[in-house]
């Protein structure tokens, strides 16, 4: 005759214990990774954001964990009109760019204009045009594509523009005839929220910012809100 034993069903506190012990070597066994192991992989994972090469270039993020590219993607092994113009998209696209150049939403918006061409490019010289309106000041620009341009491709040794009114941010236009100034126009973008002029007031370069301040509230919030 089989004799069976009456077991006592497993109090609350019984059950509470025997999962907190399984937890614990759930977690030690591998088949759970720990709190403390989660948020030190979350803080060494690198950035989900990808720029461009020129973003990481001039925040100096090249060859970090931060970057997909190296200092030895840098340098192009070669000088040609495709590498000039390749790298002078790679400015304009970039995320600095979107504050630069009208091909982008966000700048366009607010009256910017501005693009390059490549007018020639003759052994190491290259000579640029900017056209359109920049809120930038225009030698700001180009001084931006002439650093990229040196460090992608270091045989370039000059980099200009066909005309010296192309630097120019107002141009006097004169009566055809007479030779007299009939008015100065700004070839600048609109100062569409009253930035640059406040800017240059309290003897800060507007170029140093940009356009658009960094704040909680967006893009385009004025200096002095009124």
């Amino acid at each position: 005759m089989v004799r069976r034993l009456s077991i006592p069903p497993p109090s609350a506190v019984q059950l509470a214990a025997f999962l907190l012990l399984f937890c614990s070597i759930s977690s030690s066994s591998g088949f759970a990774p720990s709190s403390s192991s989660s948020a030190s992989q979350l803080l060494l994972r690198p950035s989900t954001k990808l720029n461009n090469i020129y973003d990481d270039w001039s925040t100096d993020l090249l060859s970090t964990a931060s970057s997909s590219y190296t200092y030895d993607d840098l340098i192009l092994p070669f000088c040609d009109e495709e590498a000039v113009e390749q790298c002078l998209e790679e400015l304009m696209d970039s995320d600095y760019g979107q504050t630069m150049f009208g091909r982008h939403d966000m700048a366009a918006n607010v009256g910017i204009t501005g693009t390059f061409e490549l007018i020639s490019l003759e052994g190491p010289e290259a000579t640029l045009s900017l056209i359109g309106k920049f809120w930038h000041r225009r030698e700001t620009v180009l001084g931006k594509a002439a650093m990229y341009l040196n460090a992608r491709i270091p045989e370039l040794t000059s980099i200009t523009v066909a005309s010296k009114e192309d630097l120019q941010d107002f141009e006097e236009v004169t009566d055809e005839f007479t030779g007299e100034v009939l008015y100065v126009e700004d070839k600048r973008s609109p100062d569409f929220n009253g930035d640059r002029e406040t800017m240059e007031y309290q003897g800060l370069d507007p170029d140093a910012r940009g356009p658009f301040p960094p704040s909680v509230f967006g893009s385009g919030v004025k200096i002095i809100p009124t």
